[in-house]
């Protein structure tokens, strides 16, 4: 009961943080945005956002343990890939999308099931990124073949 419990409010702080975030981003409220992230990853995600994106995405999908945390922090680490982008920083925007990529790919390791908006960010991740930001394991994930 308690972990059913954390999950469903796990869930529901991400889906509201998320929420504000596309607001702020919608009324071009760029640092508003960017410190919803940084708020989201500590209230939420329990670590500094600066923190949890300065490993890969290995190192921080164990550090974070549960899959729907990993995937919350994917979302936020695409997010700012988006800020950045808007604000006409394609390279590190590029930089963001790939580590995001590769902890939605973390996340379906430890067992997530991609659905609804995550699954959309992930299928628009996965169009949008050139492989060779990635690393060769996670490109082969991508491809369907072993782990490696």
């Amino acid at each position: 009961m308690i972990r059913k419990d954390y999950i469903e409010r796990l869930i529901e702080q991400l889906a509201e943080a998320f929420a504000a975030l596309m607001k702020a981003r919608r009324e071009q409220r760029a640092e508003d945005a960017r410190q919803l992230i940084r708020d989201t990853a500590l209230t939420v995600l329990g670590m500094e956002y600066g923190v949890l994106t300065m490993a890969d995405a290995a190192s921080t999908a164990r550090l974070l343990g549960h899959p729907l945390r990993v995937v919350g922090l994917a979302r936020l680490v695409a997010e700012e890939g988006a800020l950045l982008q808007e604000q006409g920083d394609g390279a590190r925007a590029a930089l963001r999308w790939g580590l995001a990529l590769e902890l939605f790919l973390e996340a379906r390791e430890l067992g997530a099931t991609l659905e609804g908006e995550d699954a959309r960010v992930f299928a628009s991740l996965r169009a949008n990124v050139a492989p060779t930001l990635l690393s060769e394991h996670y490109q082969r994930l991508l491809a369907g073949g072993p782990p490696g």
